[in-house]
C-alpha cells in the first residue's frame, strides 16, 4: 500500500490516526455542530412542486400519464409516495391496454385532492399551505384515505 501523502510505500495496512486527526480541528472550525444546522420552515420555498401541479391540474389522470415523477415526490411521506406511484401505474396500464380507468389509487388521490381544495376554499395560495400541513400530518392523511 502506498502512503498518499509522501507517495512512499507504507509499512502498515491503514493510515496513521495522527494524520487523520490533524484535519479534525480545521473541519470542526468550518462546519457547525449538527444541532446548529436547521432551516426555518416559514422561510423555505414549497418543495413539493410535482404534487402541487398534480392537484392543480385540470385533468389529474392526464397529468399522471404525460409527466414523469420528479425527485421531490421522494421527499414526501412514504404513503403519499406510494399513492402517487400506484395512481400513475394505474393510468399508464389502462392507457396501454386501452381499458377504461377503474383504479382505486386514482380515486384515493382524487379524494385527497378534493379534501385539500375544499379546506383551502379553492384558493391556490391556501392550497399550498393546506398541502404543507397535510404532508406533515400523517394521521390526518390516513383519516382522509379511510373515509
Amino acid at each position: 500500500m502506498t502512503d498518499p501523502i509522501n507517495m512512499q510505500p507504507s509499512t502498515s495496512n491503514h493510515f496513521s490516526a495522527d494524520r487523520v486527526n490533524e484535519f479534525e480541528p480545521q473541519t470542526l472550525s468550518l462546519t457547525p455542530p449538527l444541532e446548529n444546522v436547521y432551516f426555518k420552515e416559514q422561510n423555505q420555498p414549497f418543495s413539493c412542486i410535482y404534487l402541487l401541479n398534480l392537484f392543480l391540474a385540470p385533468d389529474m389522470t392526464r397529468y399522471l400519464a404525460e409527466t414523469s415523477i420528479s425527485d421531490d415526490v421522494y421527499s414526501l411521506p412514504v404513503h403519499l409516495q406510494t399513492l402517487i406511484c400506484e395512481a400513475r401505474m394505474e393510468v399508464l396500464v389502462s392507457k396501454q391496454n386501452n381499458h377504461p380507468l377503474e383504479g382505486n389509487a386514482i380515486k384515493r388521490l382524487e379524494k385527497v385532492r378534493e379534501y385539500i381544495k375544499s379546506v383551502a376554499n379553492y384558493d391556490t395560495a391556501a392550497i399550498i399551505n393546506t398541502l404543507s400541513e397535510l404532508i406533515r400530518d400523517e394521521d390526518e392523511m390516513s383519516i382522509i384515505l379511510e373515509q
